[in-house]
């Protein structure tokens, strides 16, 4: 039965329409490219993102296509297939391959991990935001200098000091100056660095949201799990409690009817042949004739 149990847990093999010439081609071109170490390093991806069916197939959740996720998956699968992959745990690396592609075919099973990737990215440029925010912050207390430093500096090489502006006419220059900061950073663009970070932030955010997912289902199950075993071991104890009393009451009730025809037979005979009168008899169920 447990046998039987993991053939139905494993992925059957997706349904996919047929290849053009183009596609064929292409893929052959692939593979004649494709080396043992892309291969073992590929197996060895797809283990460890196994929860992210995007991160397995390598798609991006915003242009998940039909096409695209079939080609995606031709390509990967051919990659890792155990009769053409050396690594031992390519077989593994296969079934992981079918189960993303069959979970990301499911529109609720694909909204889920499309959710999870939204989190993921927002937490990633969260992080970014707080980097750039630190590293600006330390360049500016690397770069300012006291007021009196500057004064200072000034008597030594030049004679006399700088007069400096009013108080009400420095905040307004400070305010202009830090509007004019904030309207430079919103226009900034995103470097290639920087989308860089987000992708791998995101990627990383991802894995750690779905694996805590995936231990609080494992958590789950296994109290589940053991609450069954208790049942059926309760409701185990409970039936041989109660056929063990339902043996006794039949024992009872049997030596009961003995007893009574023993009565009836002294009743009729015992008085005349001098048999004494027996004694009650002392059981469980209370004191019987």
């Amino acid at each position: 039965k447990a046998e039987e149990k993991k053939e139905e847990e494993k992925p059957k093999a997706p349904e996919l329409p047929p290849m053009g010439e183009e596609e064929m081609e292409l893929l052959s071109m692939f593979l004649s490219q494709t080396s043992d170490l892309e291969r073992k390093q590929q197996v060895e991806r797809i283990i460890k993102y196994r929860l992210n069916p995007f991160e397995v197939l390598q798609l991006s959740p915003d242009c998940a296509t039909a096409e695209e996720l079939n080609m995606a998956y031709r390509k990967l699968s051919l990659v890792v297939h155990p009769d053409k992959c050396k690594h031992s745990r390519a077989e593994e690396a296969f079934e992981i391959c079918k189960k993303s592609l069959a979970e990301l075919q499911s529109e609720e099973k694909k909204g889920f991990y499309v959710d999870v990737m939204v989190s993921a990215k927002e937490e990633a440029v969260r992080e970014l935001k707080k980097k750039r925010k630190r590293e600006k912050e330390e360049s500016s207390k690397n770069k300012k200098l006291r007021v009196s430093d500057v004064d200072k500096l000034r008597s030594t090489m030049l004679g006399g000091t700088l007069k400096r502006p009013s108080k009400d006419k420095k905040k307004e220059e400070d305010k202009g100056e830090e509007f004019g900061k904030a309207a430079a950073d919103d226009e900034e663009p995103i470097s290639q660095e920087d989308q860089d970070m987000i992708v791998k932030g995101t990627r990383d955010a991802a894995f750690r949201i779905l694996l805590q997912l995936e231990k609080r289902r494992a958590r789950a199950e296994k109290v589940f799990v053991e609450n069954e075993k208790r049942s059926k071991v309760a409701m185990k104890e409970a039936k041989e409690k109660y056929l063990h009393e339902e043996k006794q009451d039949e024992e009872w009730n049997k030596d009961r009817t003995d007893r009574i025809d023993s009565w009836r037979d002294f009743q009729q005979h015992g008085k005349k042949l001098g048999i004494k009168k027996p004694k009650p008899a002392v059981t469980e169920k209370g004191v019987s004739v």
